[in-house]
């Protein structure tokens, strides 16, 4: 007697691994396309990098409060980047893992092609805030990708940050 075909029981659910390995496929080759235009955008890289930028002001500003101490947010000459440090120069630790507290976005996929076109921080070399945690001076920053910028301001003694040209509104809660 002739044995069955096997065939797939209609009531079982699931997927063959072929199925799977094609959606799979599918799906790494899409987003190989999409992913990198999403970042690609100026109202994606620019405000992201803008917001990372104050937030950072910020996480300094708490920490120079918390310990009772001066310190600094220093700007790359060429743009490219800052990083948080004490009064004397030594670098902060990052608030998110035990490496240095510097953002360098040459070196950053995300945020390649980002620039700190120019900053005014009140005839000072850097941000500073004091062991109170208040802003010694104001500072505006104007932050550039791919021909478009945002501008960031932070007012003296509060430190009040406002970045312009967002593609949407930021209010920052103090997080």
């Amino acid at each position: 007697m002739p044995r069955p075909a096997l065939r797939r029981d209609p009531r079982r659910g699931g997927f063959t691994i072929l199925e799977l390995t094609v959606v799979l496929v599918v799906m790494a080759v899409l987003s190989s396309f999409t992913i990198p235009a999403w970042f690609d955008r100026p109202e994606v890289t620019l405000d992201n990098a803008a917001r990372l930028l104050a937030r950072d002001l910020r996480d300094v500003q708490n920490r120079a409060a918390l310990y009772q101490t001066t310190l600094q947010m220093r700007f790359d000459e060429d743009g490219g980047g800052y990083a948080a440090t004490t009064d004397e120069g030594a670098t902060l630790l990052s608030p998110y893992g035990e490496r240095p507290f510097e953002r360098r976005y040459d070196r950053d996929a995300i945020f390649r092609g980002v620039r700190i076109e120019s900053r005014d921080l009140g005839g000072l070399e850097a941000v500073e805030f004091t062991a109170r945690g208040t802003a010694r001076q104001g500072a505006r920053l104007v932050v550039t990708y791919r021909g478009e910028q945002r501008i960031l301001r932070m007012q003296p003694f509060s430190g009040m940050i406002e970045i312009d040209g967002l593609a949407k509104p930021w209010i920052h809660n103090g997080s």
